[in-house]
C-alpha cells in the first residue's frame, strides 16, 4: 500500500510538472525544456521499487563519496533494463532528453527524481572558465563572500557581460551561479526556496538544510547546490556541505 502511495505521488508531481502549474509567469509550451511526462516518472518508480524488492538494493550508479547529494544516487539504466523497463525515458539524458534520473530518501525509502542536466552543464562550463582564469592569473576572480564559503565573482575579468545565471526548473526565474571554497561552481536556489516559504506552509525536516522543501514540492532535485537554512526567515547558506 505504502509504495502505491509513493508511485502515486511521483506520477501526481509529474501531472502539475507538466501542465505548467509549477511555471505561473511561463507563457510558453507546457512541455518546458522537455519535463518528463507523470507516466515517464511514473515508469521508473515502478521499475526501481521492483529492483529494490528483488535485489535488496536501489539501481544506482557508482559515485565518489563527495558527490553532492542530489547527484549521488543516479538511475542505473542498464540494471533495470530489459528486465523491469524496455529503455529508458525518452526524457532521459540515457535517451536523448535533459534529465538525469536520480533518487532521494535511498536509506528510508527511495523516490525517483530528476536532475536538470542542462543546468548542470551550465554550471560546468563557467567553472571550466573559472579555472581557464585561474591558470592564468594564479587565483579565481572572487568578489565578495556572500555565505560560509560560497562566494561571488567578477564575472567581467571572465569575460562576461551579466552575472552569469541558469534557468530555474522550479519558477520562471534565473538563478545567480557561484564558487564554493572548493573551487566548484554552485547554483543558488534561495529565491526559490523564499517563494515556497513565503507562499505556502512547507514541512521543514531538517532546519540545518531545507532543500527538501524542493523535492518535496517538485519531482526535480536541486542540482549544484549547499545546504540552507533558515536566518531572520529566510533561506541562508548553511555552515556545511553535502
Amino acid at each position: 500500500m505504502l509504495r502505491q502511495l509513493k508511485q502515486f505521488v511521483v506520477f501526481a508531481m509529474g501531472l502539475l510538472f507538466v501542465s505548467g502549474c509549477f511555471y505561473p509567469q511561463d507563457t510558453g509550451s507546457d512541455d518546458h525544456r522537455g519535463h518528463p511526462h507523470a507516466e515517464q516518472l511514473q515508469s521508473v518508480q515502478i521499475a526501481v521499487d521492483e529492483y529494490q524488492s528483488a535485489h535488496g538494493v536501489p539501481p544506482i550508479d557508482d559515485f565518489e563519496a563527495d558527490t553532492n547529494l542530489y547527484e549521488r544516487y543516479q538511475v542505473d539504466f542498464q540494471s533495470l533494463i530489459p528486465g523491469y523497463m524496455q529503455e529508458p525515458p525518452a526524457s532521459s539524458y540515457e535517451n536523448g532528453g535533459n534529465y538525469l534520473y536520480t533518487l532521494i530518501d535511498v536509506e528510508e525509502d527511495p523516490e525517483v527524481r530528476v536532475i536538470d542536466a542542462v543546468n548542470l552543464q551550465e554550471a560546468r562550463e563557467f567553472e571550466r572558465d573559472i579555472r581557464e582564469y585561474e591558470r592564468a592569473n594564479g587565483f579565481p576572480p572572487i568578489e565578495d563572500m556572500v555565505g560560509p564559503g560560497v562566494f561571488s565573482l567578477d564575472y567581467e575579468r571572465l569575460g562576461y557581460d551579466e552575472q552569469p545565471t541558469v534557468e530555474s526548473p522550479y519558477f520562471a526565474t534565473n538563478l545567480p551561479l557561484y564558487l564554493d571554497e572548493n573551487g566548484e561552481v554552485i547554483i543558488d536556489y534561495s529565491s526559490d526556496l523564499n517563494r515556497i516559504l513565503q507562499e505556502g506552509d512547507p514541512e521543514i525536516e531538517d532546519e540545518d538544510d531545507i532543500r527538501s522543501i524542493l523535492t518535496d514540492e517538485f519531482p526535480v532535485a536541486p542540482v549544484s547546490s549547499r545546504p540552507y537554512t533558515i536566518e531572520n526567515g529566510e533561506p541562508a547558506f548553511a555552515d556545511k556541505r553535502d
